[in-house]
């Protein structure tokens, strides 16, 4: 199209200010506050707009290096895809799992150790028995004895006939982590100086540290403690490295930043890119120019959003945090498997976790384009508002003594515990859903005949203190693992709960409150046989009665109810427990007096309330 042509097409389109559009936007209201209707405050604290414009760019001053963001590699935003592999059984499983892993697309390996993991020769020998260590990136996560490990990769490598310069990944010396997760307390840091010093000079190409920001999402934290508190870390590793006397890019290169990412698309997207922004800003401060200290990131889907009923709702899960992670530049990328959460493992859970990046990188091409958030109005604003959350919570632990000594004083698990408690109180009211947990439950499953009991903690109390030395840690935590108590307490129980959808009244209101009052008793996982809308109060009266239900659920309209529901408790109310679906504040007192006591709607603490359905009908 010629330029001419190209002015005369969008000349009949002439250029609308904001001010016209917010304008036309509360005369759309009628009235109604701009500001609770469609400004959105997340989490973070975050004022999302519903809208963003060209103009809401001009005072982002970090899009100024905005090419530091652009990753070097051989694809323009190219990543390796990781797939992490416990030790749960045994060193020779395990190594089978690898084998597979990369016969089957993986890049790099992630290798989850045991607390009580030895790195002797032999181990480590049975481990990587036939795994290329000259082609494979491999990292460990979780070990206390990262020297001797080292060591014994060194002589593996010389076993093998290989320079030890072929190494690369990451070791896993993790101290500021391991204080985090366990509560115990760092001795010193003074030989991690000693083995970054070793590993450069030996195996330049493979990093030492690990920060482990993931673990703090994974307990519940908001990004912007995620990202704060790594940062802290980080810092507190550079700060002890250059003053042993390492250069700043040599540190700077020894250290690998671990997130994880939710399902909050875009503003994980914006997370992993202030991590960038915000670690360049660091890195400054210790003489590096910008760009000279790029952080090398290692996102994984995240644990806290992993279910254990419906399993395969987490396939969509990984997808949607995977897809976040590589838009927003990780370098590595780990999908953790379906299956996670009922404590199994498998070679399809595996796979399933590989092919996700797999037709990513192949059929959807998420790497082909660089930084493919740049030039967003929308992700460009999350991004600088993120950095800058983050930075005032970076600055208020440095204010403090940096990360070890909030951490030590209590301060950054009370942090994190706020979010928790914020978040699980919202869980419980249904206002953040987990498909398949407190949301749209699949109805008649059960788990118990594969798995008796969680692998992970329902709740994250601090361990018992040894001699007062102990500190409090930050344990990982699935918020769906709040509402699997309960359909586990039934399935346990041995007795499945009846409960009969008494439908009666007006189809709009009928279909309605039927499908939130089936959708909320399954989340217990009590039994929900269908039933017809009934023509009169007597037919209904019979079915319920012939059905021998547990509970009886009045399903109509609120001005239904006055009359309704005294004759169906009158009826069935010496064997069956009446609840009414709604809340009909006009007669809700009259009801009361008839000996109606329990109400479901939108704004019921439903985690509350289905305990107290329990403790009623399972006798608990």
């Amino acid at each position: 199209m010629k330029d001419s042509a190209f002015k005369q097409l969008f000349e009949e389109f002439p250029e609308i200010s904001a001010g016209a559009w917010e304008e036309r936007i509360r005369a759309d209201l009628k009235g109604a506050d701009f500001q609770k209707k469609l400004i959105w405050k997340t989490e973070e604290g975050i004022d999302v707009k519903p809208y963003y414009r060209e103009e809401d760019l001009q005072f982002l001053q970090y899009l100024q290096n905005a090419g530091s963001l652009r990753k070097p590699g051989s694809a323009p935003n190219s990543w390796l895809i990781c797939q992490d592999i416990d030790l749960k059984g045994g060193s020779e499983e395990a190594n089978l799992r690898i084998r597979e892993a990369l016969k089957g697309g993986a890049q790099a390996i992630r290798i989850l150790l045991k607390a009580d993991w030895k790195p002797d020769p032999e181990q480590i020998h049975g481990l990587l028995e036939g795994i290329p260590l000259g082609e494979t990136e491999i990292s460990f996560r979780g070990t206390m004895q990262a020297d001797l490990l080292f060591d014994n990769l060194v002589k593996l490598t010389a076993r093998r006939g290989i320079d030890p310069t072929c190494l690369s990944g990451c070791l896993g010396a993790d101290p500021l982590g391991v204080m985090a997760e366990t509560g115990i307390p760092v001795a010193s840091l003074e030989n991690l100086g000693l083995l970054v010093k070793k590993v450069l000079t030996r195996s330049p190409s493979l990093r030492v540290i690990p920060v482990n920001g993931a673990l703090l999402q994974n307990a519940g934290a908001t990004l912007t403690e995620e990202l704060g508190f790594a940062l802290s870390m980080a810092n507190e590793y550079m700060a002890l490295l250059t003053s042993e006397g390492i250069e700043p890019a040599d540190a700077a290169a020894s250290m690998q930043l671990d997130l994880c990412t939710g399902t909050n698309y875009f503003m994980e997207i914006a997370k992993i890119r202030a991590a960038r922004i915000l670690w360049g800003r660091i890195c400054e401060g210790y003489g590096l120019k910008p760009g000279q200290g790029r952080i090398h990131i290692h996102a994984a889907s995240s644990l806290w959003n992993m279910t254990l009923y419906d399993p395969h709702v987490n396939l969509l899960r990984g997808t949607t945090e995977a897809m976040a992670a590589v838009t927003g530049g990780a370098d590595w990328v780990s999908i953790l498997p379906f299956e996670l959460p009922s404590g199994k493992s498998s070679l399809f859970s595996d796979r399933m976790a590989r092919n996700t990046q797999i037709i990513l990188r192949e059929e959807a091409y998420f790497d082909r384009v660089a930084d493919p958030a740049s030039g967003s109005y929308y992700l460009e604003n999350l991004t600088d508002a993120l950095a800058g959350k983050a930075w005032e919570l970076f600055l208020a632990t440095e204010s403090g003594g940096g990360f070890r000594e909030a951490f030590e004083s209590g301060w950054v698990q009370e942090v994190v515990d706020a979010s928790l408690q914020r978040k699980k109180e919202k869980a419980a009211q249904g206002r953040l859903r987990l498909l398949g947990t407190n949301a749209y439950p699949a109805f008649n499953e059960l788990v118990l005949a594969t798995s008796d009991e969680f692998p992970f903690p329902a709740n994250r109390e601090s361990q018992t203190e040894l001699n007062g030395t102990l500190l409090k840690p930050i344990r990982p935590f699935r918020l769906s693992s709040l509402f699997e108590e309960v359909r586990l307490q039934t399935e346990k129980s041995g007795k499945r709960p009846r409960v009969f959808l008494f439908k009666y009244g007006d189809p709009h209101w009928v279909t309605a409150r039927a499908m939130f009052s089936g959708n909320f008793f399954a989340c217990a996982g009590y039994e929900i046989p269908d039933q017809p809308v009934f023509k009169s109060i007597r037919a209904g009266i019979k079915a319920a009665r012939d059905s021998a239900a547990d509970l009886v659920v009045l399903c109509s309209s609120d001005d239904a109810y006055a009359g309704l529901a005294p004759k169906v408790h009158d009826a069935l109310g010496e064997k069956s427990l009446i609840v009414v679906a709604g809340y009909p504040e006009d007669s809700v007192d009259e009801l009361r007096k008839t000996g109606i006591t329990h109400f479901i709607h939108v704004k019921t603490n439903m985690l509350e309330s289905l305990q107290e359905f329990n403790s009623i009908l399972l006798k608990t």
